[in-house]
């Protein structure tokens, strides 16, 4: 009997990835997922009310028809096209594009379920986790630990805002950029009208 027990712990050992060392729990747990904004603004209202105000907040509404239409007419853009179903535009004008939690993606001849339908509305536009990174794990993990350190919420699945992730869709493929479009990071990052004012956080991570 003792013996079958050791063989059985063994086996779970070795099932739970056993190496020698002990076992990380974070390998056990789901991977990060998108919550949407109204999961961030609990705890960073200033920001989110100056964010609610940007062009980044809207960006979804600018591929409506009828829409930001001296803009398109300057970059040959039908005006009065719907784009809000065309993936190529949408992925840039949304949150977590076709990722676990985030805005479904566009598929011809899939119909969405309630679910999705529901989840597409509230990852309209680009949004805290476009830049911060999916929050489900550490939204949480903060809640809980105020006095955090970066590093751990880097491992929870925030990234940090980089002009890299910022260049996806902020290129010269950007049909209203123009072929000699180059991303200036700095001035992004410090136009109020295109992200959210930065508020100095009560601690140091």
């Amino acid at each position: 009997m003792k013996a079958l027990l050791i063989v059985l712990a063994l086996g779970g050992l070795v099932a739970a990835g056993f190496s020698g060392t002990a076992v990380d729990p974070s390998c056990l747990r789901d991977g990060p997922e998108y919550i949407g904004a109204d999961g961030c603004k609990k705890c960073h209202f200033t920001q989110w009310m100056s964010w609610k105000k940007t062009e980044m907040a809207k960006a979804f509404d600018s591929l409506k028809p009828g829409e930001a239409a001296e803009a398109k007419a300057k970059h040959g853009l039908d005006a009065a096209k719907d784009y809000t179903k065309d993936a190529s535009c949408v992925s840039c004008h949304v949150t977590g594009y076709g990722k676990p939690g985030g805005y479904p993606a566009i598929e011809e001849g899939k119909t969405w379920t309630a679910e999705e339908t529901e989840r597409a509305k509230s990852m309209e536009g680009v949004q805290c986790e476009s830049c911060h990174g999916p929050g489900s794990q550490t939204v949480p993990f903060k809640k809980d630990n105020e006095n955090y350190k970066k590093a751990d919420v880097l491992k929870l699945g925030m990234v940090e805002p980089n002009a890299e992730n910022c260049a996806q869709c902020h290129n010269s493929k950007n049909p209203t950029a123009g072929d000699d479009y180059k991303l200036d990071y700095e001035a992004l990052t410090k136009d109020d009208k295109k992200i959210h004012k930065h508020k100095k956080l009560k601690y140091e991570h």
